[in-house]
């Protein structure tokens, strides 16, 4: 599990770099305004990246992990659900988001493209399962990796022939599709994927799935409103201010996104036979989002004006530099609540997560429709920060409440002293190179938590020995 966990994490930085480069390229080209319009259709289109999946992938591997099904009888009917639904969920889409944007020539233009990558995602989600239940990850960085380097290199190309807006849009297709070749390719070397279309095993996939599909489709909703709320309430250089932020910001989430994914399958299988060590491992994996994601926030609000500046334009950098720096803060909340979400979710409260997520969705909502209209971009940062932080305690403290697991506050006072330390390292490095103030950052973080914080050397192999021991207590036969 921890190296699944650590290959994507190499991956992902390579895969990283290349996509900062891409939007900063792009952003150069096109300008704020149309820049706007692009984003506009993008964050449109992500509305409906919920249905891509419908939760049927956890379902899959729940299964599975728990000796209650085959993983390829259930990907093969996953296939062919996704292939019906695929194409009409396109067409829904494109059609929806051309009555809605009908008066925006440029939005219009791009949308149709932008929207291909939805039936390209519905089929390609439909393998992840397979890597998921058999802890094996490397075509899923390789997918990551090479779909960003190649969108970059496409991004090249067309700022050498001085391509317009609709070509850009063409780049938005070109991950999904690489994904779908490379993972494809993988899973059919472990398992079968094609198509079989059985109703009724159809059927109870879905409905096992339904409060999964829920949790999603919130999700999507709360975490892509804001962007057409934008577009609807404020002007499209606001929407590509904020899009470029939530990009710099949150590509770093994919960090608990891997995590998560390489932690599903033992955390499913510790509920279902030793209690307590699901609450120790829960834990531990909270305190390592936090040992990660702590410094994203504190360093991320210390150097959100160069970052802005460097990558961005002289136009953004006025309302950008307070969005990103509000947003970064964000985004170290987001690396604990997947891990306690996910904690739910193997525990079986869908239920409760559903419930959550609405509650969570109406007062995004709510606050959008007040601070858009004050402050544009960072209004809708601050409204996501505020829910993001609410939805943290009551998750933590509905999990505590199910089972033994007790959010780790004496390891995050241990990690102030790291925190200040790197914030001051920050701070008095901002006149200098963007890329040196943040590895100067980064250095002084670890070395302060060597010497004074929650992780050490031990600590560390300590905790790479037990998740060694979790991953061979929870490996599932492959069919």
């Amino acid at each position: 599990m921890a190296e699944a966990f650590g290959y994507q994490l190499v991956f992902r930085v390579v895969g990283m770099v290349a996509s900062i480069v891409t939007v900063a390229l792009t952003v150069r080209h096109l300008g704020a305004g149309s820049y706007g319009h692009l984003t506009t259709a993008i964050v449109f289109i992500s509305l409906w990246t919920s249905f891509t999946e419908l939760g049927i992938g956890a379902v899959v591997v729940r299964r599975v992990t728990s000796g209650g099904g085959d993983l390829e009888r259930l990907v093969r009917i996953n296939t062919g659900l996704s292939l019906v639904y695929g194409v009409p969920l396109t067409i829904i889409a494109t059609i929806s988001g051309l009555v809605v944007y009908s008066g925006e020539g440029q939005v219009v233009m791009v949308l149709p493209i932008v929207a291909a990558g939805l039936a390209l995602t519905t089929v390609s989600s439909c393998v992840q399962p397979v890597f998921l239940a058999t802890v094996r990850f490397k075509a899923v960085a390789w997918s990551d990796v090479v779909s960003r380097l190649l969108s970059l290199a496409v991004t090249l190309v067309l700022l050498q022939t001085g391509a317009g807006i609709v070509w850009f849009a063409v780049v938005q297709v070109v991950p999904p599709l690489v994904v779908l070749v490379v993972q494809g390719v993988a899973a059919s070397r472990i398992v079968s994927w094609r198509p079989v279309f059985a109703l009724r095993e159809s059927l109870d996939l879905l409905r096992e799935s339904l409060p999964q599909t829920a949790v999603l489709v919130i999700g999507v909703l709360y975490w892509r409103i804001d962007g057409v709320m934008l577009s609807l309430l404020d002007t499209p250089a606001q929407v590509g201010t904020y899009y470029l932020a939530t990009t710099l910001a949150f590509t770093l989430s994919i960090i608990p996104t891997f995590f998560a994914t390489s932690t599903l399958s033992t955390m499913t299988g510790l509920w279902g036979r030793d209690r307590d060590r699901f609450a120790t491992f829960t834990a531990r994996s909270v305190e390592t989002m936090m040992f990660v994601g702590a410094p994203i926030a504190v360093v991320g609000l210390v150097l959100a004006e160069p970052i802005m500046r460097v990558i961005g334009s002289a136009e953004f950098v006025a309302d950008g530099t307070p969005t990103l720096a509000v947003l970064f803060a964000a985004v170290g909340v987001t690396f604990l609540n997947g891990t306690v979400s996910q904690a739910l979710f193997a525990s079986h409260q869908q239920a409760f997560l559903v419930r959550l997520n609405v509650v969570n969705l109406a007062m995004n909502i709510g606050l959008n429709l007040v601070l858009i209209p004050l402050w544009g971009a960072v209004g809708a940062a601050a409204a996501l920060l505020v829910t993001e932080l609410i939805g943290q305690l009551v998750a933590s403290w509905k999990l505590s409440r199910h089972s033994a697991y007790r959010t780790p506050w004496a390891f995050a006072v241990r990690l102030l002293l790291s925190l200040a330390a790197a914030a001051g390292v920050a701070a008095l490095l901002r006149p200098a190179p963007v890329l040196a103030a943040l590895a100067a950052a980064g250095v002084a973080y670890v070395l302060v938590n060597v010497v004074l914080g929650p992780v050490k050397v031990r600590t560390i192999r300590d905790m790479l020995d037990a998740a060694s021991d979790d991953a061979s207590d929870d490996e599932v036969p492959v069919p």
